[in-house]
């Protein structure tokens, strides 16, 4: 078994049975009978391929497809069309609403498992070349694009769910000294390090740990309030200082340290009349004019004031 995620959408269960008795050893099955249900299920498992029955009773494929390649988290996720119908007018239709490929009823179990299996080691290929494209490639955390991505995709997430959403901007105190004194090498061998370090910190799978720019790190926190992001930096400073890289230029201790600042929805909100925490915020419709760069510009300043408080420090 491999772990591939294969989701199956069709309104007969047993070509549901029949499907997943051909795939089992390329992936793990999931399936539903409801077409309404495929794209809230597809957000949940995040499937690399997506078996798609024409003929469903609340929505056709065609919808159904249409409406999963508007959402950006599946551009390259294939999607096959498992029919009894054959016809130009039908292909036609079907590869214009997103579709790749055909499955025939009744499958047939080798090129049913071929077909698949092909495009699932395309689409493994095309995610590997998108990871290299979103790293960093000296510190192997997350690049600026994306960071600026997942802040976009949460940001909407919260404004959706009115869960808090926290950004912690931190910076490496002193960093150009550094590189004058010791030099560019030594400079990028502190960077991967103090990113190492960030890394180690933050563990669930919804959070970005990222270079911003230079030596500016972010780490992006959903579902998170001020106080738990303030430990998590705070840890982080802390574990930074145990490091004890030294830096002779430093006017602090003399070894690397980090400032830090924190901005949180939840601290943006409370000088808004209207927010999408509060009755006529963006659930019903009405933007509250706040953007994801609003908690950016919170974060920064947060930060600025960090080094104005004699740096190695966390500020909000």
């Amino acid at each position: 078994m491999t772990d591939f995620k294969i989701l199956i959408a069709d309104d007969e269960p047993g070509t549901i049975r029949v499907l997943s008795e051909i795939l089992k050893s390329v992936g793990k099955i999931y399936f539903t009978t409801h077409g309404t249900h495929v794209l809230e299920l597809a957000k949940n498992i995040l499937p690399d391929i997506i078996l798609l029955d024409i003929e469903m009773p609340d929505m056709t494929g065609f919808e159904i497809c249409e409406q999963i390649r508007r959402d950006a988290m599946f551009t390259d996720t294939p999607i096959l069309f498992v029919t009894a119908q054959n016809g130009i007018d039908q292909e036609s239709r079907a590869l214009t609403s997103g579709a790749i490929d055909f499955i025939h009823k009744p499958p047939h179990p080798v090129l049913t498992k071929a077909r698949v299996s092909n495009y699932l080691a395309l689409k493994r290929q095309t995610d590997e070349l998108r990871m290299l494209s979103m790293q960093d490639g000296l510190t192997n955390i997350a690049n600026r694009r994306a960071f600026d991505k997942a802040l976009s995709r949460e940001w909407q997430r919260a404004c959706r769910s009115g869960h808090s959403l926290s950004l912690i901007m931190l910076d490496i105190d002193f960093f150009k000294s550094y590189n004058d004194r010791y030099g560019h090498l030594a400079g990028d061998d502190c960077l991967r390090a103090v990113a190492n370090c960030l890394a180690r910190h933050v563990k669930r799978p919804s959070d970005v740990v990222a270079r911003y720019g230079g030596e500016e790190l972010a780490v992006l926190l959903p579902g998170c309030g001020l106080e738990e992001a303030y430990d998590i930096a705070e840890s982080i400073r802390q574990e930074v200082s145990r490091l004890r890289i030294a830096h002779a230029g430093s006017t602090l201790p003399s070894t690397i340290t980090v400032s830090a600042g924190i901005a949180t929805t939840v601290t943006l909100c409370q000088n808004t009349e209207i927010c999408w925490r509060k009755p006529g915020g963006l659930q019903s419709g009405v933007p509250c004019g706040l953007t994801e760069n609003n908690l950016i510009k919170r974060a920064d300043r947060a930060l600025y004031t960090a080094k104005n408080s004699g740096r190695n420090c966390v500020r909000t």
